[in-house]
């Protein structure tokens, strides 16, 4: 009798999967399985079984066994597996490191899946109908009946975390059949849809009668719709329609801190199984979140980048919200874009995917020119609510208060006088980006970067906000012993400076120093939808699809440091980032104003923004790209290299030019190699070299020839080196 062979993918930068005997010929291992094997010097490794064969290029003497057996029935499912050989293929990536990428933490590890579901705990009917407002006497029992309200089903070890004395109120609770317990692998819940509190205007409506119409096939839909114009309403209509043929909704979102109000919202919709899947999470909570997909318990499958792999019994309907935002593309490891997958994953299922954002991707226009994605265009602002109005201050030669001009205090006191919320953005933390020796000129660098120190006065530090290397603050130069002055301004020296004009008013700070802390960012929400915080400060988190009715004034502290950029895509990057912070202006039933400070109003983007849309700016950045010879009209792929020694990566890069040049490089192009923009990072020197093509698939044919030869270069094993498909990042 021929011996089965198992192919396994194991977490090693090696390009290939490795052949295994099972321990006995009767052993029956199911694809996508977990097991342990020995390899090299180590007894038992994880592993994740990807095919069956008869066949070993190695004899079958040569060839160990599989020790043990992890999983009796596969954790990876025959779609999942068909998507990450494909992206292991698109990314030139080692399937390896592809699958277990995709894997929680905690069946990365070999854990079984039983030890993760614990005491089960979930709302009942009857809990879900009391108004937590009228449990005036018992405050702890409606703080705890709220938390399910919110939640609906929480695991008893997730309880405990978040209410360690709980046990006595959750007694009195389950004796008023307002809560009750079961095993977690029941399926205790039931679908039950609210109904819609507002009436789709127009253009909703003629978004959702189109993709509800097709809903059983495949499309892709750019929904682009001016912030406010209701996208959300759409995805919820087209997700009820889902959900009523018993189908799983999986909805990408770009950053952690949107999670809690869209859960928040679905949960007002939809009285259904919400499972959320983001780095915030414990191993646990996405464990269980990663079965309760699989199983088809979880009805709404909500995530970052990383959810993107959930496996779906019943998959009905792929969402991305904020399509065009960086975050969905991975910088490190396995450098995938969760936009890209996702299209790639709802034509594989033959699933309609919606793409919504208020400033499309260069990419995704493209492809609308191309027909491959259909544009529904949501032009106005839904309910009451009306687009802001824009003010360019100039502040060239004008009274400063540190980075805030007088102009600027000016306006924010009128909204403010009138109970209105101000936000102000500012994309860059810390106190202050420099300390600088007026006397020499000495700048604080650090040492493994290169680049200049951030000053943070709350901890009394200089931070580097690439490597996240720390020292003391000095206060003398260490050459000529001057006093070293601060220069620059991040949120934390904004946020000073409103305290000495607004004392009375409270000051909500939000960026990733002061969001550290689990639920601190859902806890600075809800004070800010309180209406307890009247002045919004913050970066991009603060930025990104926020809903705050009462925000009626926006200020843009400082775009200048954007204008001119070296970067290709810094325009269309700055271009969105301008409207969507723009957009937390006015949604409510007061006009919302835009006040943004800049010594350059004449500037083309500002003037074609604001008078003539985002979609035009965008027309003319594609026509731009197009001269140019750049994506989306060339495909790109980036090699990168680097080592604590500069010359090591250049002369890699050489040579791995030399081989590129070498091949049948019909409709290819070759740039460099060059130092990256940021050119030592973590006390590692950087560079890179470029290919672009105007064929895709030629691009990639010839990519697969070349990294067989690179891994032939003697310096390919000294140096640190990694391939990027659509890079969207260049420094």
């Amino acid at each position: 009798m021929t011996e089965i062979i198992y192919r396994i993918a194991l977490d090693t930068p090696l390009r290939n999967l490795f052949d295994y005997l099972p321990s006995t010929k009767e052993q029956i291992i199911n694809i996508g399985s977990r097991v342990t094997v020995p390899f090299g010097k180590r007894k038992e490794v994880i592993g994740i079984v990807l095919e069956i064969s008869k066949h070993s290029e190695l004899g079958i003497d040569k060839l160990k066994r599989v020790t043990s057996i992890i999983d009796n029935q596969p954790i990876l499912d025959s779609n999942l597996l068909k998507l990450i050989n494909w992206s292991s293929r698109y990314y030139h990536h080692p399937i390896g490191e592809v699958v277990f990428s995709a894997l929680p933490v905690w069946f990365r590890q070999g854990k079984p899946l039983d030890k993760l579901y614990d005491k089960y705990w979930a709302i009942t009917d009857a809990g879900l109908n009391i108004d937590c407002n009228d449990l005036i006497r018992s405050p702890k029992q409606a703080q705890l009946l709220n938390f399910f309200q919110q939640h609906k089903h929480l695991q008893e070890d997730d309880l405990l975390s978040k209410f360690p004395r709980c046990k006595t109120v959750l007694k009195k609770l389950v004796d008023k059949k307002w809560i009750m317990s079961g095993n977690a692998k029941e399926n205790i819940n039931t679908l039950h849809i609210a109904n819609r509190t507002n009436e789709p205007n127009k253009h909703q409506r003629e978004a959702n009668e189109l993709i509800i119409s097709q809903l059983d096939q495949h499309h892709i839909y750019l929904l682009d719709g001016l912030t406010g114009s209701g996208k959300t309403e759409v995805y919820l209509t087209i997700m009820e329609e889902t959900l009523k043929k018993e189908k799983q909704c999986l909805i990408l979102l770009p950053e952690i801190g949107l999670t809690p109000q869209v859960v928040q919202r679905f949960n007002k919709r939809f009285k259904c199984h919400i499972v959320v899947q983001h780095s915030g999470l414990s191993d646990k909570e996405r464990g269980r979140a990663w079965l309760d997909a699989a199983s088809g318990k979880a009805q709404i499958i909500l995530g970052t980048r990383s959810a993107v792999w959930m496996p779906l019994k019943n998959p009905g309907l792929f969402i991305i919200d904020e399509e065009h935002d960086l975050s969905y593309k991975q910088q490190d490891g396995l450098r995938y874009s969760a936009r890209d997958i996702l299209v790639r994953r709802a034509q594989q299922e033959a699933l309609s995917i919606i793409l919504g954002t208020a400033t499309p991707s260069l990419e995704s226009f493209n492809n609308v020119q191309l027909k491959r994605y259909q544009h529904l265009i949501l032009p106005e602002r839904a309910g009451e609510s009306t687009m802001p109005t824009y003010h360019l201050s100039d502040i060239k030669g004008k009274k400063m208060h540190g980075a805030i001009s007088q102009a600027l205090i000016d306006e924010m006191t009128l909204h403010l006088e009138n109970n209105k919320q101000v936000l102000l953005f500012l994309n860059r933390r810390g106190y202050a980006n420099q300390l600088f020796c007026h006397a020499c000129g000495m700048v604080a660098q650090c040492e493994r970067c290169e680049t200049p120190y951030t000053f943070h006065k709350s901890r009394n530090k200089l931070i580097c906000h690439h490597c996240d290397g720390q020292r003391p603050r000095p206060i003398n130069c260490n050459h000529c012993h001057e006093e070293l002055l601060l220069i620059g301004h991040g949120t934390e020296r904004i946020e000073e400076t409103l305290k000495t004009h607004f004392p009375e008013k409270k000051i909500v700070r939000i960026d990733r120093d002061t969001t550290r802390r689990k639920d601190a960012f859902e806890h600075y929400l809800n004070d800010i939808q309180s209406g307890q915080s009247q002045i919004l400060l913050g970066t991009q988190m603060l930025a990104k699809g926020h809903h705050f009715p009462n925000v009626t004034l926006t200020a843009i502290i400082d775009t200048d440091r954007c204008l001119f950029s070296t970067d290709f895509r810094a325009s269309e990057r700055l271009a969105q980032l301008f409207i969507q912070v723009s957009g937390r202006a006015g949604r409510g039933k007061h006009p919302g104003k835009v006040f943004v400070q800049t010594h350059y109003p004449e500037h083309e983007l500002f003037q074609t923004l604001i008078h003539q849309g985002y979609r035009a700016y965008a027309k003319k950045l594609l026509a731009e790209r197009k001269l140019a010879g750049l994506p989306p009209y060339q495909y790109m792929a980036l090699l990168r290299a680097e080592d604590n020694q500069s010359e090591q990566c250049r002369l890699f890069l050489l040579k791995a030019r030399e081989l590129f040049m070498q091949l049948n490089q019909k409709n290819l192009s070759c740039f460099g190699p060059l130092p990256s923009m940021i050119e030592k990072r973590s006390g590692r020197y950087r560079w890179q070299l470029i290919i672009e093509s105007d064929s895709r698939n030629n691009l990639h044919k010839h990519l697969n020839e070349w990294l067989m030869q690179l891994n032939m270069i003697k310096l390919s094993k000294k140096v640190r080196w990694s391939l990027d498909i659509d890079p969207q990042d260049m420094a």
